[in-house]
């Protein structure tokens, strides 16, 4: 239901560009408003987004508002809790300890990461001046 109210799925990809336009032709067009010289459609909820057609709404406002969840917070990280849940499952408090603990583990993969290519960069022989 949220694809067919932002458009996506009914209508044919934008021919402009030579075809690399990323965006929907207009109904009944093979250009999407942007490539015929126009402004793109927004969406009529008016947060702004981008839609296929005039008229539309987009995903994001066509989604009913969240409910809120009930109940008590399991708690994070070995440690109970017992708040109100707010979000996901856990309440604000260890929904951000949940949030920091995989940013850190993201910058812990980066810079692996980055260490293991500097290490293959590093391995590979320099080639010999002609």
């Amino acid at each position: 239901m949220d694809a067919e109210n932002a458009g996506r799925g009914r209508y044919r990809p934008c021919a402009g560009d030579e075809g690399l336009c990323p965006h929907d032709a207009l109904p009944g067009l093979d250009r999407c408003a942007h490539c015929l010289g126009g402004e793109r459609p927004t969406c009529a909820s008016g947060c702004g987004r981008g839609v296929v057609a005039p008229g539309l709404r987009c995903i994001v406002c066509s989604k009913p508002p969240a409910a809120v969840e009930m109940g008590d917070c399991p708690g994070y990280g070995g440690r109970t809790c017992g708040r109100a849940v707010q979000t996901e499952g856990l309440c604000a408090r260890c929904k951000i300890e949940a949030e920091k603990e995989r940013a850190a583990a993201e910058a812990q993969w980066t810079a692996a990461r980055d260490a293991a290519v500097a290490a293959a960069q590093a391995a590979e022989p320099t080639p010999a001046p002609s």
